[in-house]
């Protein structure tokens, strides 16, 4: 990344706007928020380079094909027109096939089907109190707890998305949706750089672990709130705890399974409120994922003594062991039928949940910050994108 530098002062002297100036960003992380950051900064005119901690690019939505299953980390929904179904069709002439989850094939334990198709005054009722977002009503909440996984519920884009039908299951899988973003990212000659982890900053400057030294004049970090709190610490002690401290992190166990049977029948989803638990099959949904069998994600939010909530587990082993009872229960025999499976005692679902992170907190040291705990319209991945891409669309204001 070696460019001569000037300064803003000099641009504005030679009477040209900032929007014209030809930044050097690094970005710190290659999950959808990095990603999209760099497709923004790209298409600004700005000289990216992006660097990865992990050996490998998507971070939490990112999943691994293993015998015709994409196995990753637990259920998603892409929902449609958001943030990253639009960026997703708009990098590819391919057409990405996508069939959404059904209300009528979507159960909420002990109060039936979101939309029932056999009793018209009870599906007037859910409709009714699904359009008036009751959250009172116990289908209402576990819409939402299933279209957002415990984020809060004034954030009413993917619950209304689901009452809609227009919450997602790709046929290729969300690692397709990550390749989507890369291959663009490679075609105008911006690669992430993986296994690269950085340790320090200083303004202008980034320190990676094998000793070298990146000089930059904007810095993202994409990396997590965690991972972000931690490198703006070496910048400055005093600078990111005022920002960092308020937020509230919600952590979940999956279970992922590819089975050669069907022993979830013909459900879509089903939802346990009491328990914070969920099973969606992603085959019942999009058919094209797999031509038998079932393709089974399951999810326990919550309930460990840092969540945000009640405490429910001592530990998330605990945790885990109870989502597996829950499978036990409501997909019978699925342990006899297993092809690929996958599991995470313990992953970040949410770094923040009413309190987020101002993306410019951290402007006037040359730095901004992307990830779904930061302050957007959207939760989740839709967050990561739509953080990603601001920050992209904001790199003059962290110009020094």
């Amino acid at each position: 990344m070696n460019m001569p530098h000037r300064s803003n002062r000099e641009w504005v002297d030679d009477g040209m706007t900032l929007g014209l100036f030809m930044a050097r960003v690094l970005i710190v992380g290659g999950g959808l928020a990095g990603l999209s950051a760099a497709l923004e900064a790209t298409t600004a005119g700005h000289h990216v380079v992006a660097l990865e901690k992990a050996s490998r690019i998507g971070g939490r939505a990112t999943s691994q094909p293993l015998d015709g299953f994409a196995i990753g980390y637990g259920p998603h929904f892409l929902m449609k027109n958001g943030p990253l179904h639009s960026i997703a069709k708009r990098l590819s002439r391919v057409r990405l096939a996508t069939t959404p989850l059904r209300p009528h094939r979507t159960e909420v334990l002990g109060h039936g089907l979101i939309r029932p198709t056999g009793d018209l005054q009870r599906a007037a009722l859910n409709k009714r109190a699904l359009k008036a977002n009751d959250f009172t009503h116990p289908i209402v909440k576990g819409a939402a707890f299933l279209a957002g996984w415990g984020a809060p519920i004034e954030d009413l884009n993917r619950l209304k998305a689901l009452n809609k039908g227009h919450l997602l299951v790709s046929n290729e899988g969300w690692a397709g949706l990550i390749g989507r973003m890369a291959a663009a990212l490679d075609e105008v000659g911006v690669f992430i750089e993986c296994g690269l982890d950085v340790v320090r900053l200083e303004p202008g400057k980034a320190h990676l672990a094998d000793g070298r030294t990146i000089e930059t004049d904007v810095i993202i970090l994409a990396c997590g709130a965690k991972g972000a709190q931690r490198l703006l610490s070496t910048m400055d002690p005093d600078m990111a705890q005022p920002h960092f401290q308020p937020l509230e992190r919600t952590t979940a166990s999956t279970i992922e399974v590819g089975l050669d049977a069907k022993p979830f029948q013909d459900r879509q989803a089903l939802i346990d409120l009491t328990r914070q638990m969920a099973i969606i099959d992603y085959i019942q949904i999009q058919p094209r994922l797999g031509p038998n069998g079932s393709h089974l994600a399951a999810i326990a939010v919550g309930g460990l003594e840092h969540d945000a909530g009640t405490t429910r587990f001592d530990s998330a082993e605990d945790r885990l062991a109870a989502l597996e009872s829950f499978m036990d229960e409501r997909a019978l025999g699925w342990r006899n039928h297993v092809i690929q499976e996958g599991r995470q005692s313990n992953i970040t679902l949410h770094e923040a949940t009413t309190i987020k992170v101002d993306q410019l907190a951290f402007a006037t040291h040359g730095v901004l910050v992307a990830g779904s705990w930061v302050e957007n319209d959207h939760t989740l991945a839709d967050g990561a994108v739509s953080s990603g891409r601001k920050a992209g669309r904001l790199i003059a204001k962290a110009l020094r």
